[in-house]
């Protein structure tokens, strides 16, 4: 249920992004295979892109070109879910609009997040750690692509979720910050 759940907000999640752009073109998002996909992910996740679409209220100016990125989906009983927007124009820069911990309540909302930590910085990315409304124990991170004059290029948000029951340990909250990352940064 829980997986049924994650690979939903994934999608749901994918469409909140895109539905973050203003009137001036509309985001359509396609499977592609993650080979092809901005973000490494591990094997076995389904992967989304939209075209590039111009105008994001999460820019400096409302200008440029933008383009999403999303990958979902279990491996081994642990639930991935990782959102990237990238601005794919020159003089335009994305600001997160909220903070991690209000990120992750919004595209889990319907998995209902609790209990988080603290954010805290490891890895060259932001992290907390939290628990689903089903005793799932997951990890979310936001990093952060180069910074340019109006902001950062890219901003990749993650999720990593155990199965009900089993606890993240430290060395999977090091090896999932270690391994998410945008390929050609």
């Amino acid at each position: 249920m829980v997986r049924k759940g994650l690979e939903g907000l994934a999608f749901l999640a994918f469409i909140t992004i895109a539905a973050t752009a203003f009137a001036q073109q509309t985001p359509v998002s396609y499977g592609i295979a993650c080979a092809h996909s901005r973000i490494a992910v591990p094997d076995g996740l389904r992967c989304q892109t939209t075209q590039n679409y111009s105008g994001y209220q999460n820019s400096d100016d409302g200008g440029g070109t933008f383009r999403n990125w999303a990958a979902s989906g279990a491996i081994g009983g642990v639930q991935f879910l990782y959102l990237m927007t990238e601005v794919t124009s020159m003089d335009v820069g994305l600001n997160p609009s909220r903070t991690l911990h209000d990120t992750i309540k919004a595209e889990l909302a319907s998995a209902g997040p609790t209990n988080f930590s603290a954010l805290a910085h490891r890895g060259g990315a932001d992290f907390v750690t939290f628990s689903l409304a089903a005793g799932n124990s997951c990890v979310g991170i936001r990093r952060y692509g180069p910074s340019e004059t109006l902001g950062y290029r890219w901003i990749l948000v993650a999720v990593r979720c155990e199965p009900s029951g089993r606890a993240t340990s430290q060395a999977d909250i090091d090896g999932f910050i270690a391994s998410a990352r945008v390929r050609g940064s």
